[in-house]
């Protein structure tokens, strides 16, 4: 199911812009959820950023859609947005927020159905990577995280903790990432394919943050050592040397 978002303070627009998204192949509404905001605030205060796109018309009220686009880049880089305007002509400011594509309301229908097209085919390429939601610990926000931004996921207090690593450690320096699900369900969606491996029952680690291994245990780039337990091994030299492997092809 793909949920797409439209924040738009014409309902008219609103209407026209999901007619126009059900003419396109695989979008229908067995196949996609549509959330709609009349205005920047209802969108902010907005309990979840699980989307898959987000439509923004760029002029609003108070919050316009160049500042809801800036706030979903401090948590998510990987989001995918569409700037819809009929007055505005895009500047600098707002492709540093970068937008996949920027509608201009003026356009012809079939103009807008080939653009809206390409957006839906990437839509649907973005929603086969892999990903997890999380939580941070001092915002209600749920965010995915993907698994270029994970050091490793340990089991906490009955739910699994996120150690990020790059951008999404620079966004969340002192936050505490979580998600709700077990340590095992997120080694189904982060598993070997992704560069995962478990090296305990308590968690997995990204093996393209490993920069030193000993029979016992893992160092990764930022400093932290992770134990190997005895169990796993054998199961951890065969991944780390398959992974090694495929990584120097």
């Amino acid at each position: 199911m793909y949920k797409i978002a439209i924040c738009e303070d014409d309902k008219r627009y609103i209407a026209f812009l999901k007619k126009l998204l059900y003419k396109i192949e695989g979008i229908d509404e067995s196949t996609v959820t549509f959330y709609e905001f009349l205005s920047g605030e209802e969108f902010i205060f907005y309990p979840t950023l699980d989307f898959d796109l987000v439509i923004l018309d760029i002029q609003m009220g108070d919050i316009s859609g160049y500042e809801i686009a800036r706030r979903l880049r401090e948590v998510d880089r990987n989001m995918l947005l569409v700037f819809c305007t009929g007055k505005v002509e895009p500047t600098v400011e707002h492709f540093k927020v970068t937008p996949y594509r920027y509608l201009l309301k003026w356009n012809t229908d079939d103009e807008l159905l080939e653009e809206m097209t390409e957006v839906v085919d990437k839509m649907k390429e973005k929603k086969s990577y892999p990903y997890i939601m999380c939580k941070y610990s001092l915002g209600r926000d749920r965010i995915r995280v993907y698994p270029e931004s994970v050091l490793y996921i340990a089991i906490r207090y009955g739910n699994s903790e996120v150690f990020a690593c790059g951008k999404l450690k620079e966004h969340f320096p002192n936050e505490i990432l979580r998600t709700g699900m077990s340590l095992s369900a997120v080694y189904e969606v982060f598993n070997e394919s992704c560069g995962f491996v478990r090296l305990h029952n308590s968690y997995i680690v990204n093996m393209a943050y490993i920069v030193r291994t000993s029979a016992q245990s893992v160092t990764l780039i930022d400093g932290t050592t992770l134990t190997i337990a005895r169990s796993q091994t054998k199961h951890f030299q065969t991944a780390f040397a398959r992974f090694m492997s495929a990584k120097y092809k």
